[in-house]
């Protein structure tokens, strides 16, 4: 699968520092939906939340699939959000204030299922061409 996919962060509330636009490179099918919950070996549930200036700051979609940083780079599973980032409304129950990010990198053991399902496994990096 080839295409790429252009993200930005605006600076607002969420990111302070925005995130200039960047081009990533989209190497699996993306997994979409409203929100993106995983858990953490000790048992502590997050859930993440695309995050839009566009009607004053709410909610949106996210966006994961499998991108890298350089074409001989190690893959990396990536949740995208909006135009203002991600928001990680935190381990359920703890009522802290939410944190905001421009993305954020998946290790392979938090993937739930379901998005591993449409991402499916690492790919692998492009090969080596010598001369």
């Amino acid at each position: 699968m080839a295409g790429f996919l252009d993200y930005e962060v605006l600076p607002g509330d969420n990111v302070p520092e925005g995130l200039p636009r960047l081009r990533l490179p989209v190497l699996s099918p993306i997994w979409q939906g409203e929100s993106l919950t995983f858990e953490y070996p000790d048992g502590a549930r997050h859930t993440l939340v695309g995050w839009s200036l566009a009607s004053g700051g709410s909610p949106c979609g996210v966006r994961v699939f499998w991108t890298r940083h350089q074409p001989r780079g190690p893959a990396v599973c990536l949740a995208v959000g909006g135009d203002a980032g991600l928001r990680d409304l935190g381990p359920e129950g703890a009522g802290a204030a939410p944190r905001g990010f421009s993305f954020l990198a998946l290790s392979e053991s938090l993937i739930p299922p379901e998005v591993r399902d449409v991402i499916g496994a690492p790919p692998p990096p492009a090969p080596l061409l010598l001369a």
